[in-house]
């Protein structure tokens, strides 16, 4: 993926793999003085090929460089493009001091500006309790980083990771003017409303579908993923049980489901 629309084009990360689809997409926006939103890699061949990106886009240099939020995948080379380019690093206020690096920060509905536009900040907590999209009202454009993805669905890995703000963060989406959305991995997503949609509807069938394994005979996390992630490889068995997690810490703040140790039961009614 290259220029996306104008003014924004994307370098995809050589970070291939089952969470990462093809690799990290990021960013770049503007004409002269560069935005980029997430880096991965600090490697070389990375770095080197956003700033091909900016150059291409007419980029005189890069300005600022903000982060969805604070996963390897999306931050792990951000400090090294600061060096190599200058750059101010931006980070969501909450993670102030967490790269130890970052000049400036931001919260949900402060805008930031870029050379052609703003982006307005969107706390989106669920997959990571600092993440946030950034929205491009007059574009219509939406940098969801792991919130929604361009290929499946997104991994809430609890403890952090927390299913009731992620069910709020999408439907938090859904009153923005949107034309398209601009995932952290996978490709550009043309129908954005069907797409959060979707992983609402998918969510709530997660949930459902936990129940029914409770219901069945399933006691633990494990068992669960068993019985509902027939269609996963289970190589993802155990990343899929951070998920779990979260619907069923999701069902216990809702008394739907009581905890004994580490087995778990559904709650009378439920």
């Amino acid at each position: 993926m290259a220029r996306i629309a104008h003014r924004i084009a994307c370098f995809t990360a050589d970070n291939p793999g089952s969470m990462t689809d093809k690799g990290t997409n990021q960013y770049v926006l503007g004409r002269d003085e560069i935005t980029v939103i997430d880096v991965a890699l600090p490697s070389e061949q990375n770095i080197d090929g956003i700033l091909r990106e900016a150059e291409a886009l007419g980029g005189k240099k890069i300005e600022k460089i903000l982060l969805t939020h604070i996963h390897r995948d999306h931050m792990g080379g951000a400090v090294a493009l600061k060096k190599r380019s200058g750059a101010k690093l931006g980070v969501f206020r909450a993670r102030a001091g967490y790269l130890g690096g970052e000049d400036f920060t931001y919260a949900d509905g402060e805008t930031l500006p870029y050379d052609g536009g703003e982006l307005q900040i969107v706390h989106t907590p669920g997959h990571e309790s600092g993440h946030c999209c950034f929205y491009e009202a007059r574009l219509g454009v939406l940098f969801t980083g792991d919130h929604i993805l361009g290929r499946g669905t997104t991994v809430i890995p609890a403890p952090d990771g927390n299913m009731v703000q992620y069910l709020q963060s999408l439907k938090k989406l859904l009153p923005l003017k949107l034309n398209s959305l601009l995932p952290g991995h996978g490709p550009k997503i043309d129908d954005p409303y069907g797409k959060i949609n979707e992983y609402i509807a998918h969510r709530l069938e997660r949930e459902k579908q936990v129940l029914q394994a409770l219901r069945k005979g399933a006691e633990t996390r494990a068992q669960i993923v068993a019985e509902i992630y027939t269609d996963t490889p289970q190589a993802l068995w155990r990343v899929a049980e951070l998920t779990v997690e979260a619907h069923l810490e999701k069902l216990l703040e809702e008394g739907r489901v009581r905890r004994e140790g580490d087995r778990y039961f559904c709650a009378e009614g439920s």
